[in-house]
């Protein structure tokens, strides 16, 4: 099964990278969850999976995802990586809402699944918020 879910999430990662909606989407369940633990914020049901990836292509319409390490347990996957894009979409942040700067972005990320019949049951995902607003907003952060 570990093979299986690693593969799974290998997918979904290439489904990320080529901004595949339908085919991310097809991983939500009405049973799944996705925390965003930065903003301490849950997502669930059959949309848990897809809006939270929607609203990362509306902020960063040209994000990617490195997968660096992808790490199978049983029904348990780990993705840790980096995070690229362009911030060119309103962001509604913990920090507030900024506007699009045109800045280019690298964040590390580290999202760990798990899976129930090649769904996502939930992922919690990690990334660097911090890093993040340090990209966007240095005069902010500086302060």
């Amino acid at each position: 099964m570990s093979d299986a879910n690693e593969a799974r999430i290998r997918q979904l990662y290439e489904a990320v990278n080529a901004k595949d909606l339908a085919t991310i989407e097809g991983y939500g369940a009405e049973y799944s969850e996705w925390l965003d633990v930065p903003f301490n914020f849950t997502s669930r049901g059959v949309r848990a999976i897809i809006d939270p990836w929607k609203s990362w292509f509306d902020i960063f319409p040209d994000a990617t995802c490195e997968v660096q390490t992808l790490v199978a347990l049983g029904d348990h996957v780990v993705a840790q990586g980096i995070g690229r894009g362009t911030h060119l979409g309103t962001f509604h942040s913990p920090a507030g809402v900024i506007e699009p700067t045109g800045a280019r972005m690298q964040v590390n990320f580290c999202d760990v699944y798990r899976l129930r019949d090649g769904k996502i049951e939930r992922a919690d995902s990690y990334f660097d918020f911090y890093g993040l607003m340090q990209q966007l907003t240095p005069a902010a952060v500086a302060a």
